[in-house]
């Protein structure tokens, strides 16, 4: 009997995706699409970690981590496994994911975000600068880009639908808030800032106004 391509695993600090890496990538990738569908909204901002990518590419990497993302996982490295063993992991601000409370402190990051660095906070985010392809930022609450936003960013990911996403520019970025994505490819230039958020059942950007 063939070895599935892919497995996921439940621990007390999240989700660990399993994959055979002796198998061809297309199969992994088709096998982690087919588990996401068949559990749709049931891992929406659980936690996640990859194990078994020592053979893989970054941008193989990448491409599944993007499709978790797409169904609301929230990547976190030091997730571990097996259980109770230490994970050595990349640069990551990371504090458990919960519905922001009033009068929460927001987390000020002063610098921009590059490729492979990834924000979490449970409440509000602020980034003063921008957020490049390929950097990721996850809120409880909402997020403030005081640049050019064209990374990953998703707004209430433990499900609040009244968040939002406000940035001055938005460029080949992928917002999603609670379980809703957008995925942004024009350029949307400089002027009024932009705000994302939840109309309809949908994410809408439009230039925000007091």
């Amino acid at each position: 009997m063939p070895r599935e391509a892919v497995n996921i695993k439940g621990t007390r600090q999240g989700l660990v995706i399993l994959f055979d890496a002796d198998q061809r990538f297309e199969d992994i990738k088709a096998g982690l699409k087919y588990k996401m569908d068949s559990s749709r909204g049931f891992f929406i901002g659980a936690r996640f970690t990859l194990y078994g990518s020592n053979r893989l590419v970054p941008t193989q990497i990448k491409e599944l981590e993007a499709i978790c993302a797409e169904y609301g996982l929230i990547p976190d490295p030091d997730v571990p496994w097996p259980p109770g063993k230490p994970k050595q992991s990349r640069r990551v601000e990371s504090t458990p994911l919960k519905r922001p409370l009033p009068g929460e402190p927001t987390l000020l990051v002063k610098r921009t975000l590059r490729s492979g660095q990834v924000i979490t906070h449970p409440g509000h985010i602020t980034v003063l600068g921008d957020i490049h392809p390929g950097a990721e930022v996850v809120a409880g609450g909402s997020v403030l880009v005081m640049g050019t936003c064209s990374g990953f960013i998703q707004a209430g990911a433990g499900g609040d639908t009244t968040t939002c996403i406000m940035a001055l520019t938005i460029f080949g970025a992928q917002l999603r808030i609670a379980d809703k994505t957008i995925g942004v490819s024009d350029k949307r230039p400089p002027g009024s800032p932009l705000i994302a958020r939840i109309k309809k059942n949908q994410v809408v950007i439009s230039e925000y106004e007091l």
